[in-house]
């Protein structure tokens, strides 16, 4: 009868047989063997360690990576959420243009800081239009003011609650009479809701 081919480990390696053969050897072969079987018992140790060490460093990279694109995601979705933010609450303060009088307005801000008699001009000027926003810009010439004058009033300026107003094209000369004080000259500009986007809910009806 024909004994089956498959045998286990222990059978296909005879250790017994093995070890009379080691027995056997010269005192030299025997040093060689041993380091042999050595080697190979480090290289049976050795290499599925340093192949799991590979498979976990590429592992490591990757997750590393994942975690760089997830963070640069949502760094992104941050701004993003941010800049809505700001957009909101600027649209908070967007006005009809008939509610909105930039000249009236800024008299008003200039009397309440005290330097309503320093205004020497107060210029409407061409604007930005659009199809939903229209940009409203006054210019603005102040004379004989101190520097904390002219700062205090811009900052007031671009802290109001009810309206976004925007100060540019701010230019400050020393007067020659006293160079305590400044003459002033920039322009305010805000946003107000175009005729064509205040019209729309009616054209929809």
């Amino acid at each position: 009868m024909v004994k089956s081919g498959k045998y286990s480990l222990k059978e296909r390696l005879n250790v017994e047989e093995l070890y009379n053969t080691l027995l056997g050897l010269a005192p030299r072969e025997q040093a060689l063997a041993i380091a042999g079987i050595a080697v190979v018992l480090i290289l049976l140790i050795v290499i599925p360690f340093a192949c799991a060490g590979s498979r976990l460093s590429k592992l490591e990279k990757q997750i590393e990576s994942h975690e760089k694109n997830v963070s640069k995601v949502s760094s992104k979705i941050l701004e993003y959420q941010q800049a809505q933010a700001k957009f909101k609450a600027v649209e908070a303060k967007i006005r009809p243009k008939s509610q909105v009088q930039l000249t009236t307005k800024l008299e008003t801000l200039a009397t309440g800081s005290g330097i309503g008699q320093n205004i020497d001009s107060l210029k409407e000027m061409p604007g930005t239009p659009g199809e939903d926003f229209e940009e409203l810009v006054v210019a603005v010439r102040l004379s004989r003011l101190s520097l904390n004058q002219v700062l205090e009033f811009l900052v007031n300026v671009e802290s109001q609650s009810d309206v976004s107003l925007k100060v540019k094209r701010l230019q400050l000369k020393p007067r020659y009479d006293n160079r305590q004080q400044f003459d002033a000259n920039f322009e305010v500009s805000t946003f107000v809701s175009s005729a064509a986007a205040e019209a729309k809910p009616d054209e929809g009806g």
